[in-house]
């Protein structure tokens, strides 16, 4: 039995009790690895730039707290730490000179992009001392480009293979997907915790365009959810009790308008789909996967630093030919305003950037799906580099 203040009427304080299960409560403590991830987990590949994104202009980006630059040459990507070692000059803001290496703007210091090594001092002359010397160039990382995506790793330099961190879906040539990005105000954990929240999304999206056009008949609350590990994917399966209607004690009927929930759904079985039913998974490092009746919806919340996420919003089928150009255009034309701005990035990031975080936290049955979430990320999470490409 644990212990809380609360207010009364009358102003005063009372002590009251309340149940709690260690078992069924993992805190944000910042003696835990996942409380101590304000800036997620490095040892991981992360999606930096959708690859019409970035040309052979150099571009900052800032991912896990640190400062990158990109810049495009010789047909591929590259990635070095976007600080000139002489004064701390931004490199993002210099030039390419020539294919492969990179000027910083100050006293014209040239890094070569493959391994950022220096290789000339513009200002000191060709003989420059300091070029060649030990310490002198900056950090380079390793970087991949696939199917229109371009990853980054963030770990020590002995990454695994790409597909051990993403999604088959993003690497298979059988799939297209289209992709928006976005940066959310907040941390990632509660941007990633909220897509894996068993109970938000029937008060949340209530409203939602998505949910009304799909003729749907959610459930207006959920019992204890439970969740099962299948490969990489930590699975959400609902236990219920399920309820659709009912009379609450002191507030009334809920949902309201049950009759227009009640004739959407009567219209989805005259007219509707005949799809499967929604499976959500989270995967590390910082992954929401949703697996619907044709597609996939997979969202990365990357940490930019401790207060701002940068989310990657994929959509992704198995379709070739005409059926792949019908997705990508219903995707253009419906999911990214009604999926992925609207619900997604309208109500979805509006209660996440709202939310205190470090708040403390009282949780209730559905809640078992945030903390079965948080487990699995600390008992999980990489904390080094893997050993010759494979795992731990």
């Amino acid at each position: 039995m644990a212990k809380t203040l609360r207010q009364t009427d009358d102003g005063t304080a009372r002590e009251l009790e309340y149940v709690t299960d260690p078992d069924e409560q993992l805190e944000k403590k910042p003696g835990t690895r996942y409380g101590a991830a304000e800036l997620g987990f490095r040892h991981y590949w992360y999606p930096a730039f959708l690859s019409r994104q970035l040309g052979k202009k150099p571009k900052s980006v800032m991912l896990l707290g640190e400062n990158l630059v990109f810049v495009r040459a010789n047909g591929r990507p590259y990635a070095l730490f976007d600080r000139c070692v002489h004064r701390g000059m931004q490199l993002s803001e210099g030039k390419c000179w020539t294919e492969g290496t990179i000027t910083c703007p100050y006293h014209g210091w040239t890094y070569r992009l493959r391994d950022g090594e220096l290789i000339a001092a513009l200002t000191d002359g060709p003989e420059s001392a300091v070029v060649g010397k030990k310490g002198k160039g900056v950090r380079s990382y390793p970087v991949e480009e696939r199917n229109g995506v371009i990853y980054v790793y963030m770990g020590d330099g002995n990454p695994p293979a790409l597909e051990e961190d993403v999604p088959e879906e993003l690497l298979k040539p059988e799939y297209v997907f289209e992709a928006v990005t976005s940066v959310w105000n907040s941390n990632w954990r509660p941007a990633v915790e909220n897509g894996y929240d068993a109970s938000h999304a029937t008060y949340v999206h209530r409203y939602s365009l998505r949910w009304r056009t799909q003729f749907n008949l959610p459930p207006a609350w959920a019992g204890k959810v439970e969740s099962q590990v299948e490969g990489k994917y930590l699975i959400q399966r609902r236990r219920g009790p399920f309820g659709f209607e009912a009379n609450y004690p002191g507030f009334g009927l809920w949902p309201r308008h049950a009759w227009l929930r009640k004739a959407l759904a009567k219209a989805r079985k005259k007219f509707g789909p005949k799809g499967t039913p929604m499976i959500a998974g989270v995967r590390l490092p910082c992954l929401i996967v949703n697996h619907y009746s044709y597609y996939s919806h997979i969202r990365y919340s990357i940490p930019i630093d401790a207060k701002h996420t940068r989310n990657f919003q994929m959509l992704a089928g198995r379709f070739h030919g005409l059926k792949a150009l019908a997705f990508r255009l219903q995707y253009w034309l419906w999911h990214r305003w009604v999926f992925h701005k609207w619900f997604n990035e309208g109500q979805d990031k509006w209660i996440v950037e709202h939310l205190d975080y470090s708040a403390p936290e009282q949780f209730f049955r559905p809640d078992s799906s945030i903390v079965q979430l948080r487990k699995y990320f600390e008992k999980n999470a990489r904390t080094s580099d893997p050993i010759d490409g494979m795992k731990e």
